[in-house]
């Protein structure tokens, strides 16, 4: 079992999983009723002026896309190797494509955030608190909670347990330290998921549930490929 710090500095070495350099078609639909609530639609830059706090902020592409669209982006990272390319990948970009700001933080997002209260009008969550302990988990909800504005919203994707064979597949024959854990024998990183009921109870205490759906995806891992579900949450702070 490896830590992870060194398994995600691994993984973005090697990109055995990381595909692609857009932001998720579910965080874009969020993006896009983010920008309707808020009526920002007449907008050239529609999320110009907003700060957005991105968790598990990896090689970029999340926080320089929410950037292009006029958001001053705060960026959280464990992995020195993904900063570093994310602020190569800023620089490059700067002159022409970012209207709003980039800000890329070495960190972990288990650990208070150095960040003020009430700061964030938004915070985004794609996939990249799965690989929590409980006790990391109960500080990324309560310093998430923390930064956020009144009534700011949060955008989660977390892997989900319900009808995913290959998650229950693990659980079974790598289970991890903590309930609902395995442990990833391809990588060592040890990964949570969550049925509806354990997601919508980890985080109603600190925010309404606005949206809630199920997606899938696949996944190859050293040329084998897995069917994973996820679940989608569209949260607002209480």
């Amino acid at each position: 079992m490896k830590s992870s710090k060194d398994a995600w500095e691994n993984e973005y070495a090697s990109k055995n999983l990381m595909t692609g350099v857009k932001p998720a078609k579910s965080l874009l639909s969020w993006i896009k009723h983010v920008i309707k609530i808020r009526d920002l639609r007449g907008l050239e830059f529609p999320l110009e002026g907003l700060r957005v706090l991105d968790l598990g902020s990896g090689e970029g592409k999340n926080a320089l896309y929410l950037a292009e669209l006029g958001a001053h982006v705060c960026g959280i990272e464990i992995a020195s190797n993904a900063v570093t390319t994310a602020n190569d990948r800023f620089a490059e970009a700067k002159a022409s494509d970012i209207n709003g700001s980039v800000e890329f933080v070495l960190g972990s997002i288990g650990e208070p955030y150095k960040y003020q209260n009430k700061s964030f009008d938004l915070v985004v969550d794609v996939t990249s608190s799965n690989s929590l302990s409980e006790t990391e988990r109960s500080i990324y909800l309560s310093e998430s909670a923390r930064v956020l504005k009144p009534d700011g919203q949060m955008f989660v994707r977390a892997l989900c347990k319900d009808g995913d064979k290959n998650a229950k597949y693990l659980l079974k024959h790598h289970p991890g330290p903590e309930y609902d854990t395995y442990i990833q024998p391809d990588w060592g990183l040890v990964e949570r998921v969550f049925s509806e009921s354990n997601l919508r109870e980890t985080y109603e205490e600190l925010f309404s549930v606005k949206e809630f759906s199920k997606e899938t995806h696949y996944t190859t891992i050293r040329d084998t490929k897995y069917k994973r579900n996820f679940w989608v949450a569209y949260l607002e702070k209480r």
